[in-house]
């Protein structure tokens, strides 16, 4: 399993493009579930396989999407 942290810039339906934060990087991320929760700006944790499409952007199938709290 394979660990990112982004910045969500949009979500619908059941998929939401992030911005990377190791690289900067613009990434389609897919999920089997409703990214309702999810808005602009939401810092998030996302756990995939590790497998990376080459298709612009990039796009992994997320197994967990988890919303990080500042405090």
């Amino acid at each position: 399993m394979v660990t990112m942290i982004a910045t969500v810039v949009q979500a619908w339906g059941s998929q939401v493009l992030v911005n990377d934060h190791s690289n900067g990087q613009e990434v389609l991320v897919n999920t089997q579930y409703s990214t309702a929760n999810l808005a602009a700006g939401d810092q998030v944790r996302i756990v995939y396989d590790g497998i990376m499409s080459a298709s612009l952007p990039p796009q992994i199938s997320a197994q967990s999407i988890c919303v990080l709290r500042s405090y």
